[in-house]
């Protein structure tokens, strides 16, 4: 088995130049991960990294970034490196990679109807999933370039094409990152949020909706 351990003591080396790497270290590429997904967790003094086998692929440098990312979220730090920089650049562009094959007649629609009417039919189509979840009614995932959207919204296009609207801005802004923070809703995101029709009324039937489905789900 190859050892990739390295290149988590070369992240740690970049982030704090001065100051040995106190744990031991371990890096695994594992299909358990979709996209550009990784995590990080420290346990019996080991500072383990885990990454989706399609880095496998992409440049060290750019791995070493999102290490160093992992790191500092960890460690609650606010440090910022070139390496960083080059990770976050890289999955902002991240999209321009991905095939699109997954789709659905209602979210392709849902979109369109979006696309066309906010967007002025300029957005490129990501993948479109259901999912099932409740708590989490939206996800846009950069490394996917995929809309996820519950399945709860489904009898209601008007909350439907709301919460469709607000991953497309995910989309179209990406995120801000400073030293140790990454912003995904920012002023202009909150800008353009709130130019869609009814946006208040819409966001309370939303908590209403969740509300009820957390209910009736006990």
């Amino acid at each position: 088995m190859v050892d990739h351990s390295q290149l988590v003591r070369d992240a740690w080396q970049g982030l704090y130049p001065e100051e040995a790497m106190p744990y031991d270290a371990e890096l695994n590429y594992t299909g358990r991960f979709a996209g550009l997904n990784a995590n990080i967790r420290l346990y019996n003094h080991t500072l383990s990294v885990g990454m989706s086998k399609n880095w496998r692929r992409i440049d060290k440098e750019i791995q070493k970034g999102l290490i160093q990312e992992l790191i500092v979220k960890l460690r609650k730090d606010r440090i910022k490196t070139t390496s960083m920089d080059l990770y976050r650049i890289f999955l902002k562009h991240a999209h321009l990679g991905v095939e699109k094959t997954k789709s659905d007649p209602i979210l392709e629609a849902c979109f369109n109807r979006v696309n066309d009417e906010y967007f002025g039919a300029t957005m490129e189509r990501p993948n479109l999933v259901w999912s099932d979840g409740v708590n989490r009614l939206g996800f846009y995932d950069y490394g996917r370039d995929q809309i996820a959207l519950s399945q709860i919204l489904l009898k209601d296009d008007r909350l439907l094409d709301y919460v469709m609207y607000h991953e497309m801005l995910h989309k179209k802004h990406k995120f801000s990152s400073g030293a140790g923070r990454t912003v995904h809703h920012s002023k202009e995101f909150r800008q353009d949020e709130a130019k869609f029709k009814d946006a208040a009324l819409l966001e309370h039937e939303l908590t209403r909706l969740v509300q009820r489905r957390r209910f009736w789900s006990f």
